[in-house]
């Protein structure tokens, strides 16, 4: 079979995306393109055609810094491995003969990816794919000469997800019995729960943002980031906030699109009352009102790693209720070796200060 790459439209990017049925996340969407092309990166959007059928899509971002210039696929490829139902972009049902195997797919995309990388003047390409951990995944970017990053969860590889298709009740009734006491406790603490995306929204969580920044010892993002991010997704970014006694303690960022909500940023100060969990509990409800299938908390460790800077918040998301996904780690395709190996050497410093 003869599949090709080109660049595509915005328009025709995002059409495919919203039809798109299988895994996806919000990193792979327009808005977000938008957002980091406002950082200053570059962004292409390209699409992966099988006979004038376009079968599957990628954001490409090309990260510059002092060190590295790369490009990076998050949480793609998205393609269309088995027969779609319906109309899914210009893929139309009763053309299974267009669909491609996961291994076919990838050892074109990777090539591809290789040799548009070296294009742009990269020192490597790098790629989050969403495809579970097996043996056989690894083995298609090794034959491919892809090997496993040095960074530490660029984008979530191990991430907890709670599903929304059912009612509330029984969203809660799937929670341990402390667990969801304390999600229903609002009204015994008195919490009250706000939800926008304002310059006033912002301020609440940036107060709060500081304070985890100081307790937690990481370097933030700068506010001007999350601005953008409002201004650019709009309606699909929500800032929740729970405050007790008209002081705020718990505030979270919260994306939405067509069929997740993800919780994409958090910050909270200390209180008696669970106030996270109360704040945490308003956005599912939220998601649930918009029909969301899934709330996407995003990235967690395992049980066993107590000693992981984000041991406390992986228990704290798990007690939620919901079920694990592990993906293939970030695989990188090398291009400039010298250049690829310094940077290798940074990041895997810096993995090991953080205490990852």
């Amino acid at each position: 079979m003869r599949l090709f790459w080109r660049e595509i439209e915005t328009d025709e990017y995002q059409k495919f995306i919203d039809n798109f049925d299988d895994e996806q996340t919000f990193v792979q969407s327009h808005n977000y393109g938008q957002f980091r092309a406002a950082l200053g990166e570059k962004i292409y959007y390209v699409g992966i055609f099988s006979a004038q059928a376009l079968i599957g899509v990628a954001l490409i971002q090309k990260i510059q810094s002092k060190i590295k210039t790369f490009l990076h696929c998050p949480h793609g490829p998205l393609f269309y491995h088995r027969q779609p139902e319906g109309v899914a972009g210009s893929l139309k049902k009763n053309t299974s003969d267009l669909v491609v195997g996961t291994t076919e797919f990838y050892n074109f995309f990777l090539k591809q990816y290789r040799a548009f990388g070296r294009k742009k003047n990269c020192d490597f390409v790098r790629i989050n794919p969403l495809i579970a951990d097996t043996t056989d995944h690894q083995n298609i970017f090794r034959s491919a000469w892809f090997r496993p990053s040095s960074i530490h969860m660029v984008n979530p590889e191990h991430t907890w997800i709670l599903d929304l298709d059912r009612p509330l009740d029984e969203i809660l009734a799937a929670m341990k019995k402390k667990r969801r006491a304390e999600t229903r406790s609002a009204k015994k603490f008195g919490a009250e729960t706000t939800i926008g995306n304002q310059k006033k929204d912002l301020d609440i969580f940036w107060e709060l943002h500081q304070t985890t920044v100081t307790r937690q010892r990481f370097v933030p993002f700068p506010r001007s980031n999350t601005e953008k991010e409002l201004q650019i997704f709009g309606d699909d970014a929500q800032i929740f906030s729970t405050k007790i006694d008209d002081k705020f303690y718990s505030s979270a960022l919260i994306l939405f699109d067509k069929k997740s909500a993800y919780y994409h940023q958090g910050s909270s100060s200390y209180h008696k009352a669970p106030v996270a969990r109360i704040n945490l509990w308003a956005a599912i409800q939220e998601a649930h009102r918009r029909g969301c299938k899934q709330f996407n908390f995003w990235g967690i460790i395992e049980d066993d790693q107590t000693k992981h800077p984000w041991y406390g918040l992986s228990q704290f998301k798990k007690g939620f209720g919901g079920s694990e996904k592990k993906y293939l780690h970030c695989q990188d395709g090398i291009i400039k070796r010298e250049r690829y190996w310094l940077n290798y050497l940074i990041e895997t410093y810096r993995r090991w200060k953080k205490g990852y």
